[in-house]
């Protein structure tokens, strides 16, 4: 005895629990295996070195160059001069023909005209355009998981609703055997039921493949194995719809974000005409040096330098600033008109769904009335087939009736409740 029991607990144990799912479990999984969902780390990483970049603006930019070159004429005194210098002893042969020079330039920028200033919130501000590009898409799956799952659930309560009529089936079955056996009933009906039965087993076969279709395809979505075995809770039946005007969707961010792009873009515009303000330094070492009468009179290598403070503005850079404006003025309104236009459809689908909503409410009223209408229908049509006062046709006829009444309760409940996730959905509350 205590080896059984000893056994009956071990599997007990070994036995997994079966898999629950819930709709927003099936979503939140769905999200984390949805490969965009990396997007998200390149977004900022790119971002991330868009900004440094523009914050080393104002680190000193040094630059390290070196020639060497031949020159075809190369200042030299006039003859005479030459000869007068040679006649008091003086070499002053001139410059030579090949020259050599190193260079090493710093400069350091004092003011850009708020150009890396305005390239950083550029950055941050293409760096939001694409999060929120993203979450749009990210956003749908919602949706694709929300039709998914009640699918599933319709499906389940076909099959219920299978199991039923075959439970009344195969109990009026009997019946009719035993009305045959008493010779009140003919072997034509028996065989009506036994087709119906037939007809039944079909049906289910169709419903279970479709059921382990919509779970594959589930599976795939979440990065989850989900098998037959796996339970679906019913959501729960909401008290209220919603309003159907409250819109948040995560587009509105995505035209938000767009328009403060346009701002960031138009402030990067403006600083580039701006003058610009530098300090720079530059070391020369090479031959001829700064002092160029020294090395007409010697050939020596010797180090130089420039320090100082340099302006520089691009005027022509305002010849088409005007039309980069006026291209800006023109995305803005694009950005607009997309707002808009997302605003109105959105307005007119919730609505349409709300009306749905309103309309599942009003039928589902009757569905207990009709169930219960349909039952004593069965019930008596059942009593009519015993005394053989109907045939099997009028009474299968009944039980489907039944059945289909049942089965639309169940059906109009989650038709109900998925308008309502849909109506979440599409104003995201």
């Amino acid at each position: 005895m205590k080896r059984l029991i000893i056994a009956a607990v071990i599997a007990g144990i070994s036995v997994p629990a079966m898999a629950q799912f819930t709709l927003d479990s099936c979503q939140a999984m769905a999200a984390r295996n949805y490969p965009l969902i990396n997007q998200y780390e390149l977004i900022d990483r790119l971002a991330d070195f868009s900004i440094q970049n523009a914050a080393k603006a104002y680190l000193p930019q040094i630059t390290l160059s070196g020639s060497a070159s031949y020159i075809s004429e190369v200042v030299s005194f006039p003859e005479n001069m030459e000869q007068m210098f040679g006649a008091m002893g003086i070499d002053m042969a001139g410059l030579r023909n090949d020259q050599y020079k190193f260079t090493l330039d710093i400069t350091q920028n004092i003011w850009d005209g708020g150009v890396s200033k305005a390239a950083k919130e550029q950055a941050e501000a293409e760096r939001d355009v694409s999060a929120r590009t993203a979450d749009v898409e990210m956003y749908s799956l919602r949706d694709r998981v929300c039709q998914i799952y009640f699918g599933i659930l319709m499906l389940e309560d076909n099959l219920k609703q299978n199991d039923l009529v075959t439970s009344m089936l195969a109990k009026n079955y009997e019946v009719a055997k035993s009305c045959l056996d008493n010779g009140i009933a003919m072997e034509g009906e028996i065989s009506r039921i036994q087709a119906e039965l037939v007809s039944n087993s079909q049906s289910r076969a169709n419903l279970e493949w479709a059921r382990r279709a919509y779970l594959q395809v589930l599976s795939v979505m979440t990065g989850t194995e989900i098998d037959g075995s796996s339970s679906f809770e019913r959501p729960e039946m909401p008290a209220t719809t919603l309003t159907a005007y409250d819109i948040m969707r995560p587009e509105l961010a995505l035209f938000d974000a767009q328009e403060k792009a346009v701002k960031a873009q138009r402030r990067y515009v403006n600083s580039s005409v701006m003058p610009k303000f530098s300090l720079f330094a530059q070391g020369l070492y090479g031959y001829p040096g700064l002092n160029m009468f020294e090395d007409m009179m010697e050939y020596k290598w010797s180090p130089n330098y420039i320090v100082g403070v340099r302006f520089q503005w691009n005027i022509s850079s305002f010849y088409t600033k005007r039309n980069n404006l006026r291209k800006l003025e023109t995305s803005a309104a694009q950005v607009a008109v997309q707002r808009d236009k997302f605003l109105y459809g959105n307005r007119i689908e919730s609505v349409r769904k709300d009306s749905e909503i309103r309309k599942m409410m009003e039928v589902m009223e009757k569905d207990d009335e009709l169930i219960a209408l349909r039952r004593k229908v069965r019930e008596a049509s059942e009593a009519k087939f015993r005394n053989g006062t109907i045939t099997a046709s009028d009474l299968l006829k009944d039980i489907n009736d039944e059945a289909r009444a049942i089965l639309d309760k169940s059906l109009h409940e989650l038709e109900y409740m998925k308008n309502i996730y849909e109506q979440k959905i599409i104003t995201n509350n």
